[in-house]
């Protein structure tokens, strides 16, 4: 992953890359998932990728696929929640910042 623009690129087995902006880390049920968006299609509807980090047997930390149609649901579910609760944190620090 380049650190700099939060670009990172998947491989298939094919060989075919693609190329993803990492937009987050959810943790759900005691695992941690990467929350992908593909940098080939349209930002207003666009799908999201959803792996699963893993760490194999070197340390190193590795991408899996989620085959479980109802647990990426869940995830992304997770992931949408987490973001609302960004925003409004932002958006009490917005209007606490316009009260000082």
């Amino acid at each position: 992953m380049n650190e700099d623009d939060n670009t990172i690129v998947l491989t298939d087995e094919d060989g075919n890359e693609l190329e993803c902006e990492y937009l987050d880390t959810v943790n759900y049920k005691d695992k941690d998932y990467a929350v992908l968006f593909p940098l080939d299609q349209d930002e207003e509807d666009g799908d999201v990728i959803i792996l699963e980090l893993a760490e194999n047997e070197d340390g190193e930390e590795e991408y899996l696929t989620v085959e479980d149609e109802g647990l990426l649901d869940e995830v992304f579910d997770e992931y949408m929640r987490v973001l609302e609760l960004e925003d409004d944190e932002e958006e009490e620090e917005d209007e606490e910042e316009e009260d000082e």
